[in-house]
């Protein structure tokens, strides 16, 4: 059996516990030994493997997306193709599609509407997005026993909230340890006043029948939540700049949010820290603490031996160098990294997109109970 290897050497690893100078072996799609020498070259990379040069290059674990961020709407090859170029370019090697479940829907059904994905470039795992008003026992059982271990809850009104059997549905949740999402479309008319209380209402349910559960918000409440095992909070815009001040100046506080890359804004005139510290704390919250809430750690979100080399390729002199201090800053504007790994396979190379599709494999086994964030 012919294997693919390659050493990637002289770059700079950043990742959420630190920044170091070592060398990677990527070997069938796998970081096999991080090190800063050469020894041990000859028995992991025999005499066909490769080496790259990623002098001047910091080199971080690839993001994630957001579930309902999806290319899924381009039902043409070329439109999706190019719709998850658009995902790589950003730095994300993994998604999360979401799964609408219907009334009509059966399970052969559903499997047909993930056809679209076996084109893909990236890894992606499935998120079923259930109405409020459709959660229920049968429901419920049938999605823990597809293999769904991630659903996400739509509430359009506050009287489909209160609809939800928690008591019947829960031991369900628990037993099968699937994590709940609250989601509040934009457009269902709620102000400000009734969202916050059906966020509130939400983490009580979930934390009196331990359910793991994810809300979005843009309060401070998450730098201060003490059930943190429990309750996960994502992020958008602004509400960014908090957690990642709070994770440059106490990178051993954990903090239960994660964000979406494209969607992190910070006031730069407040930002204080060296630039591998905010790339550092970059990472925390849009790759690990995202691998760690979707259940994919440390498959996802980490370089480590045993890990996916999964890797997105920076040119330091493009890092913090070139913004307007006094502008809101938007990270993805100007990380566009120049090269990106999947699976030890290079999508993009030196700004140039690879001709490969097809390579994306469906993440099934995922377990969003094991870490801690």
């Amino acid at each position: 059996m012919t294997t693919e290897e390659i050493v990637i050497r002289n770059g700079t690893i950043v990742t959420a516990s630190g920044v170091f100078e070592r060398d990677i072996w990527v070997q069938d799609g796998v970081i096999r030994r991080i090190a800063k020498d050469r020894l041990g070259a000859s028995r992991i990379c025999k005499s066909e493997g490769k080496e790259w040069d990623a002098s001047g290059m910091y080199i971080v674990p690839g993001f994630l997306t957001l579930p309902g961020k999806s290319p899924s709407p381009q039902r043409k090859l070329p439109d999706y193709l190019e719709t998850v170029r658009k995902l790589v370019r950003f730095g994300y090697t993994s998604m999360s599609e979401i799964q609408p479940i219907d009334p009509w829907k059966n399970a052969a059904q559903r499997r047909y509407q993930t056809v679209i994905h076996y084109n893909s470039l990236i890894d992606y795992t499935f998120v079923a997005e259930v109405p409020a008003s459709m959660m229920n026992k049968r429901i419920t059982l049938q999605l823990c026993a597809e293999g769904y271990r991630i659903i996400r809850v739509v509430i359009r009104k506050l009287e489909d909230f209160t609809r939800i059997d928690w008591e019947t549905i829960s031991p369900f949740l628990t037993s099968y340890r699937v994590l709940l999402i609250l989601h509040v479309p934009a457009n269902a008319g709620f102000s400000k006043e009734e969202k916050q209380r059906i966020s509130g209402l939400w983490l009580d349910r979930c934390r009196y029948w331990q359910i793991r559960t994810w809300v979005k918000t843009e309060s401070e409440l998450a730098a201060e939540e003490t059930q943190s095992f429990y309750h996960l909070y994502q992020l958008d815009g602004l509400s960014c700049d908090l957690a990642l001040r709070s994770m440059i100046h106490t990178p051993l506080r954990g903090l239960s949010v994660m964000a979406a890359l494209d969607r992190v804004q910070v006031d730069a005139r407040r930002l204080r820290g060296r630039e591998e510290e905010v790339l550092r704390a970059l990472v925390k919250l849009c790759s690990t603490n995202m691998a760690k809430a979707l259940g994919l750690y440390p498959q996802k979100g980490s370089i480590t031996p045993g890990a996916d080399a999964d890797l997105v390729f920076i040119k330091k002199e493009q890092w913090l160098t070139k913004f307007d201090l006094s502008t809101i800053l938007k990270f993805s504007e100007f990380l566009l990294p120049t090269s990106v790994m999947s699976n030890g396979k290079w999508i993009l190379q030196d700004d140039t997109f690879a001709s490969t599709i097809g390579m994306g494999r469906w993440l099934r086994d995922i377990k969003p109970y094991r870490f801690v964030i």
